[in-house]
């Protein structure tokens, strides 16, 4: 939330400061420019000086801040960038986030910030990213990549969130936060029409039932033919979409010190792009078993695939969730109920030949079902003491049942079932202490406890049966500290050191069919950093070390009829950077929003990398022309580590100015990712680009009807988003291409 101290103005001219929303920190400025850049503003920086300081308050640790006074290294993004940006996912905040990757595995989205991140498609295998939804945890990464519903903004918190949020986590947070409902009734709708008969429809309405008691819904809508061509039989709608999801909540403010907020939100998914992949092409061959069978159509180019009459790929999932949020205000304290159900179910099937023919099917049904209790209690403002305490509760039953069948043959489940639930306790405490009027000490801690009750694979029974095959309880116990010094240099800027440790559960492989733990994942991270907040100008800049131990990495291999994984731990890595950001107001209604990140992230010692070469000797046998035959592997010490590239950068611009009127607001978008690998062996890999967005939008002079015309990519640059290794070969995912179209908005 934002609040206006004595003085202070909150006009919000800056281009992607959110007003509504609690943010903190901005996005960002690679260090060796992080200097020349400062240099340049420093006359903006003594022009602003001599006005009202901008006063934002923000949550970023979950107790109410001013932005310039938190030690944490955070991109906000605000409801306006989002717009601007063309965002439709969840995922589409990586082009406006530098060290933030958010990749797939088929079409289980797998965030990654400042290199710290996974691969792993497995029960119980939580991502080192926690995403939450108004505070309420996340937990099913086939459900991470949403559309984004009446949302107020987005930050992403970069480092480990050891004593804060939700799950412990090594990488960090992205935080989502939607419109509250409200008494004052309003409404808007908007309806966008774009390239290959991309349809969407978003609309939301809130309104009051008594002076105590508001209601709202918010609905969103798409569907489109895709950007592919099947050329086996020239369809262009194999990547046709259909998704839709519903969101409503009621909120009554039953006393003056106490309020609950109940939501429930549907949504459906009907999408087939994350198993849409052609041929990965590395020295001009496509690495595919089937690339070399007579008459077999292999496709290679980014807006073709090659998938048979019969052989359908798709992506299907539906999830309920119901939330309670309930607020006690006390006289010292604040306290925060979060109660969370939620039932997600999804089935995906491919070929994972990638061609003409039929060669390897494989269809996941997953089932997911999650409860989640949290109390938070955090101190009232005014005193030298600020805190917040809090205990945590997670339950999640996570499955999924294989079938798998060789060269269009039945799908067999027999062998291909598995599963966990996996229960995580968890207290913790954080406290910052004002030891004098410029110097401050915060100190956290948190306990966890996280288990893996009744984990189990199939095995056949008699008459085609599938057998639970139960195995031991893994439970583990950790305490990760968070310790910060911050001093203030002004009233409007400050300097911060802090060290903080995460980790990540232990579990099992349980789709390898092993009894053997796979060791937790521990980080800790190192951070200078310094902030500065002004009328016109702010700007951060941060620094970091990390030593990360034991990374769990997956392959997958195929033996018989039945496909495994195989998890490692990956040793150690080291990952050091900077970043920083600055947002400069260069005049009235023309906004400059720019940030970039180095990350230096290496495998410091990993022996056993699973690598994909292709078996073409004759002593294969019945192997011959499959990929990694026999779990061959190298050493990776010293590679960079999968999905971190060493620079990302971004820019945004705004300009708006008055036209009939009404308001023009002209902006764009760029991102800049410098080579990244998606596999620890860095076999498979995608080039540096650079995307561009722009929007144009006018306003009319009610303030009621806004029109717009858009395009994202609009230079059209081909990439990667996806390398699928895999025993039948290498399959490649494209981004899309250029897009544009155009759309309404009404106010109500």
């Amino acid at each position: 939330m934002n609040s206006r101290e004595s003085g202070a103005s909150l006009s919000g001219r800056a281009y992607g400061r959110h007003h509504t929303i609690n943010t903190s920190g901005r996005m960002s400025l690679l260090a060796s420019a992080a200097a020349v850049s400062l240099l340049v503003a420093l006359p903006a920086i003594a022009e602003a000086a001599e006005g009202d300081v901008e006063t934002i308050i923000v949550t970023a640790q979950r107790r109410a801040e001013r932005l310039q006074d938190v030690p944490i290294t955070v991109t906000n993004i605000s409801n306006e960038q989002l717009t601007s940006a063309g965002t439709q996912n969840l995922s589409d905040i990586a082009k406006l986030t530098p060290a933030l990757r958010f990749d797939n595995l088929g079409v289980w989205a797998q965030p990654t910030i400042r290199g710290v991140g996974t691969e792993l498609v497995q029960v119980g295998g939580a991502s080192n990213v926690g995403i939450y939804v108004d505070g309420f945890y996340e937990p099913n990464p086939a459900e991470y990549d949403f559309q984004l519903i009446n949302t107020e903004g987005i930050e992403v918190l970069k480092g480990p969130q050891g004593t804060l949020f939700g799950r412990n986590t090594t990488g960090g947070a992205i935080l989502v936060t939607t419109t509250a409902p409200s008494k004052d009734t309003h409404a808007v709708a908007e309806a966008s029409y774009g390239s290959y008969n991309a349809l969407k429809f978003e609309g939301y309405g809130t309104t009051g039932l008594s002076d105590k008691v508001a209601m709202d819904v918010g609905v969103i809508y798409s569907r489109g033919d895709g950007y592919l061509k099947n050329i086996v039989d020239n369809s262009d709608t194999v990547g046709a979409y259909k998704k839709w999801s519903v969101r409503t909540g009621l909120k009554a403010d039953l006393t003056d010190r106490f309020s609950v907020l109940l939501r429930y939100q549907h949504s459906s998914n009907n999408d087939p792009m994350g198993n849409l992949a052609n041929a990965y092409v590395q020295n001009g061959q496509p690495l595919l078993y089937t690339a070399n069978f007579p008459g077999v159509i292999v496709a290679t180019k980014p807006s073709e695939v090659a998938f048979g009459p019969n052989d359908p790929q798709s992506f299907k999932a539906h999830s309920n969730a119901a939330q309670l949020t309930a607020t006690a205000d006390f006289d010292f304290a604040t306290l925060t109920s979060y109660t969370q159900y939620r039932k997600d179910f999804s089935v995906a099937f491919q070929d994972l030949g990638h061609s003409s023919i039929p060669t390897v099917y494989l269809e996941e049904i997953i089932p997911n079902r999650t409860f989640t209790q949290e109390f938070l209690l955090t101190s009232k403002p005014g005193s030298r003491l600020q805190w917040t305490a809090g205990a945590f509760y997670f339950n999640n039953y996570d499955e999924i049942n294989v079938g798998f069948g060789l060269f269009g043959a039945p799908l067999d489940f027999t062998n291909g079932g598995n599963g966990v639930t996996v229960k995580s306790y968890a207290g913790f405490y954080d406290a910052t202490y004002q030891v004098t009027d410029q110097l401050f000490v915060t100190a956290g801690l948190r306990v966890s406890h996280d288990e893996d009750d009744k984990p189990f694979w199939n095995i056949p029974g008699p008459n085609g049966t599938q057998v639970r095959n139960y195995i031991p309880a893994l439970k583990t116990n950790k305490v990760t500290p968070r310790v910060v010094l911050r001093y203030a240099v002004d009233s409007n800027s400050s300097v911060y050191a802090s060290f903080t440790q995460g980790y990540k559960a232990p579990i099992y492989n349980v789709g390898g069919h092993s009894t053997v733990p796979i060791k937790a994942e521990n980080i800790s991270a190192y951070e200078v950093g310094y902030k500065q907040a002004s009328q016109r100008f702010s700007f951060d800049l941060a620094a970091y070390y990390y030593d990360y131990k034991n990374l769990q990495l997956a392959s997958y291999v195929t033996v018989g009829n039945t496909a495994f994984s195989v998890i490692t731990n990956a040793g150690t890595s080291q990952i050091y950077g900077a970043e920083g950001h600055l947002n400069y107001e260069i005049l009235d209604g023309f906004d400059v929003d720019a940030g970039a990140a180095y990350t230096h992230a290496r495998y410091k010692h990993y022996v056993g990398s699973p690598t994909y070469p292709q078996c073409l000797v004759a002593a294969c046998g019945a192997s011959f022309g499959l990929f990694g035959v026999g779990g061959t592997s190298q050493d990776s010490s010293g590679l960079p580590m999968l999905r971190s590239p060493d620079f990302t950068a971004t820019l945004g611009i705004r300009y708006t100015t008055e036209l009939a009127g009404g308001k023009l607001a002209l902006s764009s978008n760029l991102y800049y990712t410098s080579k990244i690998y998606f596999d620890s062996s860095d076999e498979t890999s995608q080039t540096g680009y650079a995307t561009l967005g722009l929007r144009g939008e006018w306003t009319n002079p009610s303030d009621r009807y806004t029109v717009a015309v858009y395009g994202n990519n609009v230079t059209g640059k081909r990439y990667l988003t996806q390398a699928l290794l895999q025993t039948f070969g290498i399959g490649a995912v494209w981004g899309p291409p250029a897009t544009f179209g155009g759309s309404v908005r009404v106010k109500f």
